[in-house]
């Protein structure tokens, strides 16, 4: 075997923890600008929606985990040898940035109801 050929084989230890980091990443940033969002309510965020916003952290965090591992081990399986990395790369950061989108749309903004609370809309 040529040098090349083993180098494409041997992904290494970085392009399997990408998948966990990026999905973590994606799960604080989604988390953030969703509490920003709330953040403008008169009188903030209440009790139940800061539990919710809570739970879902894990939650989405795992989620997004295990769909970014999948489609690791679905690109190293279905795309042929001489496949330039950084073509892998590009499809999980394109895959990490749907993720997110979906994690910040699926939260939620606030609606602002007649008493002045906000509630989830």
């Amino acid at each position: 075997m040529t040098a090349s050929v083993e180098r494409n084989r041997s992904h290494g230890c970085g392009w399997y923890a990408a998948g966990p980091l990026l999905a973590a990443a994606v799960t604080v940033l989604g988390a953030l600008l969703v509490a920003r969002r709330w953040a403008d309510c008169p009188r903030g965020m209440d009790v139940p929606t800061r539990v919710s916003m809570a739970l879902s952290l894990p939650v989405g965090w795992i989620g997004m985990t295990v769909l970014l591992v999948l489609l690791q081990a679905v690109l190293v399986a279905v795309l042929p040898e001489g496949t330039e990395p950084e073509v892998k790369w590009v499809v999980l950061v394109v895959a990490a940035v749907l993720l997110f989108l979906l994690y910040v749309f699926g939260m939620g903004s606030p609606d602002t109801g007649p008493g002045g609370s906000c509630y989830r809309g």
